[in-house]
């Protein structure tokens, strides 16, 4: 998906402040929902990897996304003890350990609010994009990029033509293909990929930024989601 430019998150971002955002983004409600647009599908891929059928692994996903808010869970998270997703994966598989235990849970929801995650869909792409032998860390890990790479697709903000020029670029197809489905020049249709570029560079690692309390972190974690995106 980032083949044709793989310097797209460049290399000159530099971390403004070593405070965790995430304390305080654990705290607003957007932020907060942002979080879960991003996470809840690696979390699902990674039960599902564990072995767990289609509802049951909902079932999970939901209480135990539902457990850490009603905790305030994420506030808590220390920084200084690694990522974020080596959190909630640790979480997340002593939470399995505590369910596999108790041998049955209630259904989904059970009086509590549901949270907004669109399962049908993560369903739908777990069998297409992430192969069955995969271990259940590494399963997480790409569908945490590609989850991210998605939310962030979704926050792009440009004139429609713009938009389909990038998704087409995106596709790898030519100059010739992209100005003959936009209408758009050859000099207009570079521009806007241009400014798109930049623009999803900065969403990427504004998302990422969310989530680690240094420069070298920022760095590790682009690194890995460039990685994982090849």
């Amino acid at each position: 998906m980032l083949d044709n430019d793989t310097q797209m998150m460049g290399d000159q971002f530099r971390f403004q402040t070593t405070q965790w955002n995430l304390v305080q983004a654990s705290r607003d409600l957007k932020s907060l929902n942002d979080l879960i647009a991003i996470y809840w599908k690696p979390l699902y891929f990674f039960v599902r990897q564990h072995g767990y059928g289609n509802e049951t692994a909902k079932d999970v996903v939901q209480e135990f996304l539902t457990t850490l808010l009603e905790r305030d869970a994420l506030s808590k998270a220390n920084p200084a003890r690694g990522r974020f997703r080596t959190f909630l994966l640790v979480s997340l598989s002593h939470f399995l350990q505590d369910w596999a235990k108790a041998g049955s849970r209630q259904k989904r929801g059970a009086g509590r609010k549901l949270l907004s995650l669109d399962f049908d869909r993560g369903e739908r792409e777990f069998s297409v994009q992430v192969p069955q032998d995969e271990p259940p860390e590494k399963a997480l890990n790409r569908a945490w990029a590609r989850s991210l790479w998605e939310r962030s697709l979704t926050e792009l903000e440009a004139e429609p033509a713009h938009l389909e020029a990038f998704r087409l670029y995106l596709e790898d197809q030519s100059y010739n293909v992209i100005c003959g489905r936009t209408g758009l020049s050859e000099a207009a249709a570079k521009t806007a990929i241009h400014r798109l570029k930049a623009q999803i560079r900065d969403i990427v690692v504004g998302h990422i930024r969310q989530t680690v309390s240094s420069e070298a972190d920022l760095q590790a974690e682009l690194a890995e989601f460039l990685a994982l995106m090849r």
